[in-house]
């Protein structure tokens, strides 16, 4: 670890670098440094090919964000998330900005910017929660100072809590634009979480929606991140857990009841989503507490 307090002719900040543990850089979401800044005057920050994650937000002024061959007005309130390894550049308008900013990585960091991306994140967002994303940064600073013996899981916490907070932006259905209509998605959603049990087709969901099956399958995986099919097969096997953990009808029984038959192509599925078979599943939750 490291703090570091500049006062120079274009900003002064207040930064940390951050050394985590071997286990926190092979298991956990960890930081590499954490600052704040107030801008003294204009000048740009240049920066890729950084093996880091980057969310900062800006408590006063404005300035520009230079990514992914676009720019972007950030005003305050605005929250910036990127990956580093992509050439960026962030600049201060004349209205001197301040920010607060976090570094992190991790193994699992690059497939959920990725996860962030795909659902519809954008580099530059503006929250209606400032007091949360102010809070976050409080505290995984007052923990990165701190000399607790488990900081790095308790900042591994904060930086999931700020991934959570990223994900809650990433994907709005009222200004993604979805290959069909919104409310006629989550009918079908709804549908399906009613009538698992039953035969259900794209060809019968279509005719029913009155929407092509290709327009409706993309719309569904556009708007809840999912196939139908995939959906329709996760909810069927939530059901046959349930079945097979609270009451002692047959494998075969648990199948019929939840729409996947016959018994060996319910075996099979159930095998592929869960890795065990269903009498394994019922065997290993039978001795749970």
């Amino acid at each position: 670890m490291g703090e570091r307090l500049f006062q120079g002719e274009y900003v002064s900040s207040d930064r940390m670098l951050y050394t985590p543990s071997e286990f926190a850089k092979s298991n956990l979401l960890y930081l590499q440094e954490i600052g704040s800044l107030k801008a003294r005057k204009t000048h740009t920050s240049k920066r890729q090919n950084l093996d880091s994650f980057l969310f900062f937000y800006v408590k006063e002024g404005s300035g520009v964000l230079d990514y992914g061959g676009r720019e972007y007005v950030v005003r305050s309130g605005d929250c910036v998330f990127i990956n580093c390894k992509n050439p960026y550049s962030h600049r201060t308008s004349e209205d001197l900005w301040s920010l607060e900013w976090i570094h992190f990585n991790g193994e699992s960091a690059l497939p959920i910017y990725l996860k962030y991306v795909e659902r519809g994140g954008q580099p530059v967002f503006h929250p209606d929660k400032e007091l949360m994303t102010e809070g976050l940064w409080d505290s995984l600073n007052a923990i990165a100072r701190s000399s607790d013996y488990i900081r790095d899981i308790k900042i591994n916490e904060k930086l999931s809590s700020l991934i959570t907070f990223l994900m809650s932006f990433s994907w709005n259905p009222e200004t993604v634009p979805t290959s069909g209509n919104a409310s006629t998605l989550t009918n079908l959603k709804d549908y399906i979480d009613t009538h698992y049990n039953e035969k259900i087709s794209l060809d019968m969901l279509a005719d029913m929606f009155l929407i092509n099956k290709y327009t409706l399958s993309r719309g569904f995986k556009e708007q809840f991140g999912t196939s139908i099919i995939n959906y329709l097969l996760i909810t069927r096997i939530t059901h046959a857990k349930q079945l097979l953990r609270f009451t002692d009808e047959t494998v075969e029984e648990i199948g019929n009841k939840c729409g996947i038959s016959p018994l060996y192509y319910f075996s099979r599925i159930f095998k592929q989503i869960e890795g065990i078979s269903p009498l394994e599943y019922r065997s290993q939750w039978s001795r749970s507490v």
